[in-house]
């Protein structure tokens, strides 16, 4: 539109069992609502009911769990599936209402007024100035966008009052689901849970503009296209003129378009040459080249006989990339995805937004900015589509997006709809595709998850996205399962889901093992670190068996930490307390995450991708994730960061072959990799340096194999490897990965049991824990430039003794409490005796009241 006003301000709320009046009198000035609650829109019900002080932090211990209306009996269960209690407030309808003002001396009819929908979950009636101007029965959906026209129940330069009656979804509904990622609020999210905006246009409007390109093979001519809708509101023929701008290039064309009539019209490179592009910018993913981008101005110009003037009627920006991506599976039968021509290995995790639908622009800049921190180049939405401001920047900043629907819910319970969920489904699925369809960032949409939908259903599906989607890559499901009409879906989810050893991902045996595409899975042990915890649980529940510690766990298999405690042992050795958990928790969790990156990483192309579960937690949390709800990264993070590395050198567990990786676009020469083996008294008993290596872009060969250095069998129990690469020249090509390795190894289960395969013996590594201790020499500069500090930290190993599993930390100087998110170039470091290392970190000012304070914490380091 040429115009839009966010309704964000000013809005109240109030149940619907509280009030006596109709939806007439609520969208009128003679209503008293004094004692409704003052919100800020976007929100749910039960965020409303934060933000104007009537509960305390559900998020915080067990507050959550003693809510009115929260599904005590259902703990374990998927929440969503079930109905809420007899006595819970949110059976009831809720009321939004706010006031606005339109200053205009434009009432004639050239003008058209909107209400611009992004998102209610789930269904509403909308009054406007005391008339209803649409029902429950067509607003339903939480993910299908509404624009209404408001022209002719507006007043003009006088007060307007909107209001919208909101109800919640039921289990037979196709809603907003968490699955058993978590507990739900006890509104099950009800609310307006996207923006609202006030619209102005002409008469005549654009829908659904969609700019798409065709690249020649050698990358150096682009044909682009430029689909949209134009709709005449009036009763009028209308003769527009259609202004097209990108950057200097510019097309125009006239059309005659009859009274509410809608034309699709096509804007082509054969018909303006101007849209090929000689030698365009191509949108890469960032590790491969820059996300490049480009800006589409497209206006519809009216000529008004009655006012002698040429009149703007509608005018859109659309960001779009130049880059194709496609997919096939390949001889492994692995899905494998290309990218401008480029095949390339996926790695990632699965994201999720608040767990009450909440997001800001800061947040969403912070996930982006950890997703690369990490080293990934893609993140998977299930079900959670996230902000436009999300995948604007996921379009700036060069990470691909998978995005689909959820699965556990009634989105997948084909059999069971309704009268009416077809076409919710396939208008929601209109919605998102619509939305997303010119983010070059969109690497493909799942319309199923843990299934492929069953053939009527997928036929429907197919038809909406082979007309709206043509070239987008497109997968039945998240799983193995073949579907009727598009075969095998080259992915599977698999599992685990919890604790595995190293060794399992090299396990050709392992279902979830390292090859095809795995689009969710990890071996979790994602426990925050210890100030995490304390933030969300309080000191009288810190305790592995207290209730506030299950209830921040996961679901059914994931209901508490169980699973986890006992790797940790059998790893690791017993543990006296809570922080003794936690600290091994990071060392179990990073080598285990570490591994599963790695393995993809050689194993690719008969890997070609993984998606790690899961980035991050809708709430505090202590299982599948990262970061934690606080941004704090775990030693997982650390674990897939160096795992993710462009440029990496590694260790094999199966066969202790070292390879060195480059999935970058550009060949690497004049590599030196050192390969040092050290035994648990941190004594050097083997030692290799290798010279001069060369490795193409986008490969990864094997360079060394540990049986050449020395003789297996005379290896210690316990080992530690200390592998680098580096390349004086070329600071890119610097890679330190370092290991704490058992001579026998992890024994695996022959049968897999969901949600893992069992370890029967455990290799034993207690022995790290009983290092000498060794004193750090450290120096450490921070600058300021402009919102950040910028902050190096050098640290030195004098001594004999090898410095284990460094973590370096930043607080604040006045608070003396942790600052995240901090983006380290790495972290979670060990140290050889006389060798130097360099840490560096960037954090925001705006986070600290005092000044920053450094602190390094290692297992043995004084």
């Amino acid at each position: 539109m040429k115009k839009m006003i966010k309704l964000e301000n000013n809005w109240k709320m109030q149940s619907s069992d509280n009030i006596r009046v109709s939806g007439k009198e609520i969208s009128s000035l003679n209503v008293h609502i004094n004692n409704w609650n003052a919100v800020k829109v976007p929100t749910t019900v039960v965020n409303g009911l934060l933000q104007s002080g009537k509960i305390e932090d559900p998020y915080y211990n067990m507050n959550l769990k003693k809510m009115n209306g929260y599904k005590v009996e259902l703990d374990g269960q998927n929440f969503e599936s079930h109905y809420k209690p007899s006595d819970s407030p949110y059976r009831s309808s809720w009321w939004f209402r706010t006031e606005f003002e339109l200053s205009t001396n434009e009432q004639d009819n050239l003008y058209q007024y909107w209400i611009f929908l992004k998102g209610i979950h789930y269904r509403s009636n909308i009054w406007l100035n005391g008339k209803r101007i649409a029902g429950s029965d067509h607003v339903i959906g939480s993910y299908r966008r509404f624009l209404l026209n408001i022209t002719n129940f507006l007043k003009f330069n006088e007060t307007n009052v909107i209001a919208l009656e909101v109800f919640s979804s039921e289990p037979d509904e196709l809603g907003i689901s968490f699955v058993d990622w978590s507990p739900l609020p006890p509104d099950d999210d009800m609310g307006i849970w996207q923006p609202i905006y006030l619209c102005e246009s002409g008469s005549v409007i654009i829908k659904n503009p969609y700019v798409k390109s065709q690249i020649s093979s050698d990358l150096e001519e682009a044909r682009i296209s430029i689909d949209f809708t134009v709709e005449n509101t009036s009763d009028r023929h209308e003769f527009v003129t259609i202004q097209g701008k990108i950057e200097s290039l510019k097309l125009s064309k006239t059309i005659e378009i009859a009274p509410y009539e809608k034309r699709v019209i096509s804007l082509t490179s054969e018909s303006f040459k101007q849209l090929t592009i000689i030698n365009p910018r191509i949108w890469w993913p960032y590790q491969l080249g820059s996300p490049e981008l480009y800006e589409l101005n497209l206006k519809l110009i009216i000529s008004s006989n009655e006012e002698k003037k040429l009149i703007l009627s509608d005018e859109r920006n659309i960001k779009f990339g130049i880059r194709e991506i496609n997919s096939r599976i390949n001889e492994f039968g692995s899905r494998l995805y290309q990218i401008n021509g480029q095949d390339i290995l996926v790695r990632g995790a699965g994201w999720t937004c608040d767990l009450m639908l909440r997001h800001n622009i800061e947040d969403d800049r912070n996930h982006i900015a950890l997703l690369k921190n990490l080293n990934f180049n893609t993140v998977r939405l299930e079900g959670k589509l996230a902000s436009d401001e999300f995948w604007d920047l996921c379009d700036s900043e060069g990470i691909l997006v998978m995005a689909g629907w959820c699965c556990c819910s009634h989105w997948e319970k084909w059999d069971e709809w309704k009268a009416g969920d077809i076409d919710i489904a396939l208008e929601s699925t209109k919605s998102q595709l619509f939305r997303l369809r010119n983010h070059p960032s969109f690497m493909c949409w799942l319309y199923g998850s843990d299934f492929p939908p069953i053939k009527s259903v997928e036929a429907k599906y197919l038809e909406v996205l082979n007309e709206l989607v043509p070239n987008l890559p497109l997968l039945s499901s998240a799983s193995h399962n073949p579907s009727y009409l598009t075969g095998d879906s080259g992915v599977k989810m698999t599992g685990p889901y919890t604790y595995v050893p190293p060794i399992y991902w090299y396990d050709k045996n392992q279902i979830g093992g390292a090859e095809n595409f795995n689009t969710e899975t990890s071996p979790d042990v994602c426990i925050p670190p210890l100030e995490s915890i304390k933030k969300m649980i309080p000191q009288a529940e810190l305790r592995l068996d207290s209730d506030a510690w299950k209830f921040h766990a996961g679901l059914s298999a994931f209901k508490d930490t169980s699973l986890i405690e006992r790797s940790v042992i059998n790893r690791y050795g017993p543990f006296d307390d809570l922080p003794e958990f936690v600290k091994l928790s990071q060392i179990l969790g990073y080598e285990a995450w570490r591994a599963m990156f790695e393995a993809y990483a050689r194993n690719f192309p008969k890997g070609t991708g993984v998606i790690g579960w899961m980035l991050n937690s809708p709430w505090p949390s202590l299982i599948w994730q990262l970061y934690d709800y606080y941004f704090n990264a775990n030693g997982a993070y650390y674990g897939s960061k160096i795992a993710c590395e462009p440029i990496h050198i590694q260790y094999s567990y199966d066969d202790h072959s070292i390879w060195v990786i480059n999935y970058t676009n550009k060949e690497k020469t004049s590599l030196t990799a050192s390969i040092e083996i050290f035994d648990i008294n941190s004594k050097l008993i083997g030692s290799q340096l290798i010279q001069n290596l060369s490795i193409s872009k986008y490969d990864q060969i094997s360079i060394y194999n540990l049986n050449d250095l020395i003789d297996l069998k005379d290896l210690p129990e316990n080992y530690f490897l200390n592998l680098t690469l580096r390349k004086l020249s070329d600071p890119e090509c610097e890679s330190k990965n370092f290991y704490w390795l058992a001579k026998k190894q992890d024994i695996l289960a022959d049968e897999h049991e969901w949600p893992f395969t069992p370890t029967i013996e455990a290799a034993d590594l207690s022995s790290v824990r009983n290092l000498p201790k060794t004193n750090l020499l450290k120096e450490i500069s921070i600058e300021k430039a402009e919102n950040n500090y910028y902050i190096t930290v050098e640290l030195n190993n004098p001594t004999d003794v090898i410095a284990f599993f460094i973590w370096a930390k930043i607080k604040d100087s006045s608070s003396k409490s942790y600052i995240s998110p901090v983006y380290w170039n790495r972290n979670c470091i060990s140290i050889v005796p006389k060798e130097k290392y360099i840490l560096k970190a960037q954090v925001d000012v705006s986070y600290f009241s005092g000044d920053p304070e450094i602190e390094i914490i290692g297992f043995n380091t004084v």
